[in-house]
């Protein structure tokens, strides 16, 4: 009975081993007949029916370039205040953005990188109390702008309308550091254009934006609105008492036009790149069959 199972054994591993062959053989391919045994003249329908692999996936791409446009700030503060938008120029900056494919199947991702010359701000409204017209003012100023030098990275997501065009989603966070203020009002004589030792001069926060994208290969022009929320007080919450908190945060956007260059392809090779790429491949492989 053992030698019976055995003989059993040998026999359908055999069967299993030679089915394995034959399939291996059924699914190997020939470098001769693949490579070596290209017609003579390779046309247009020839190159048509043979398959070429893409060198890249779409809108896998570098761009850099520069924006520009008007800044506007707001604020909202503790205690409340009546505030205007108070438009600032210009804003203008540089940036790079790697676009990408999202776990190699949604082309619809990047990330951007740059810094920009920015402003930060208040400018408080005039309103009347029994019969009085009055302006809030905070160290004697109820205008007050600063410049502001400042960094980001935000992740994209982009939808493409075609080939030529593309909306554009933007968040992430942006530092910077406070620089060169003007303070206007009744009683800012000596520190018109000083900083306090109360005064917060880092800032950072979030920041996100929708923007628009035309597409003129290899140049992209690109009209965006951006919007930003300080995490960073203009002067230090309890400066007035420990047990009181108050702030002045800023609020602040942005309308830009900017300019970009894709450093890479944005949809990889063309179908006429593919053809010649393969006429070169063909006329190689020829000249050294010819040279043995």
């Amino acid at each position: 009975m053992k030698k019976a199972v055995v003989l059993l054994s040998l026999l359908l591993a055999g069967c299993l081993t030679l089915g394995a062959q034959e399939e291996k053989k059924k699914n190997a391919i020939d470098l001769e007949k693949e490579f070596f045994q290209l017609p003579d003249s390779v046309t247009n329908e020839y190159l048509d029916a043979t398959t070429v692999p893409k060198a890249s996936r779409i809108n896998d791409y570098w761009i850099v370039g520069v924006h520009g446009g008007v800044s506007v700030q707001h604020g909202y503060f503790n205690p409340l205040r009546q505030v205007n938008f108070y438009v600032n120029k210009p804003v203008y900056g540089a940036s790079v953005t790697r676009y990408a494919t999202m776990m190699n199947t949604f082309p619809i991702v990047g990330m951007e990188v740059g810094f920009q010359h920015n402003f930060e701000g208040y400018n408080f409204k005039e309103y009347e109390s029994e019969g009085y017209t009055y302006r809030q003012n905070i160290d004697g100023a109820y205008e007050a702008y600063m410049e502001v030098p400042e960094a980001f990275i935000l992740t994209h997501m982009h939808l493409d309308m075609g080939s030529f065009a593309k909306i554009m989603l933007k968040a992430g966070m942006y530092g910077g550091y406070r620089m060169n203020i003007t303070r206007i009002g009744p009683s800012v004589s000596g520190i018109e254009h000083e900083f306090l030792e109360t005064d917060n001069r880092w800032t950072y926060g979030v920041q996100g934006g929708l923007g628009l994208g035309f597409m003129l290969d290899p140049f992209e022009l690109h009209l965006g609105v951006q919007i930003k929320w300080g995490w960073s007080s203009f002067y230090q919450p309890d400066v007035a008492s420990p047990y009181y908190y108050r702030f002045a945060y800023p609020l602040d956007g942005a309308v830009t036009l900017g300019l970009y260059y894709q450093l890479t392809p944005r949809r990889g090779h063309t179908r006429a790149k593919l053809r010649r790429m393969a006429r070169e491949m063909v006329a190689e492989e020829r000249e050294q069959r010819e040279q043995q």
